[in-house]
């Protein structure tokens, strides 16, 4: 079974409210897939830079913790170190883009070794998620080939 493909699924599915609801109105559990969904798609296409560029602050900052929940301590702290070169963090995209740009190119440097860290995959982020999801039925609907617990 292709894990992966499931969630990218479900992502584009009303069983998520991934890019369909507001993030601070989203329950625990949506926030937790809708953080971890923006932070992979992000990264993979730009690295931290255009993910520090492009997401809304609510959502940056909840990233850790929603890597935290499924058990990616490492990823977490890993993004929480990109977070933390921006300190303290801008609290919009477009303050944010001024950080970066006026940042040395010590802050490019440090990015560009995180964006390595991360695709690295020190946690199997998506055998992670998909167990959160499978876990959490009430929420996601049933997946293929998934043991729900609830």
């Amino acid at each position: 079974m292709n894990k992966n493909k499931h969630l990218i699924e479900l992502s584009e599915s009303t069983s998520t409210d991934f890019g369909r609801v507001n993030f601070s109105d989203q329950s625990d559990a949506q926030r937790v897939f809708s953080a971890i969904w923006e932070l992979e798609g992000q990264v993979n296409n730009g690295g931290f830079d255009q993910y520090l560029r492009n997401c809304e602050t609510d959502i940056i900052l909840h990233a850790p913790t929603a890597l935290k929940t499924i058990g990616a301590n490492n990823c977490a702290t890993i993004v929480g170190s990109a977070i933390d070169l921006l300190s303290p963090f801008p609290p919009d995209c477009d303050a944010r883009s001024d950080a970066i740009d006026d940042a040395s190119d010590d802050i490019d440097d440090r990015l560009n070794a995180l964006d390595s860290q991360f695709f690295a995959y020190p946690d199997d982020i998506h055998e992670l998620l998909f167990a959160f999801v499978a876990n959490h039925s009430r929420e996601f609907g049933e997946l293929p080939g998934s043991e729900n617990s609830g």
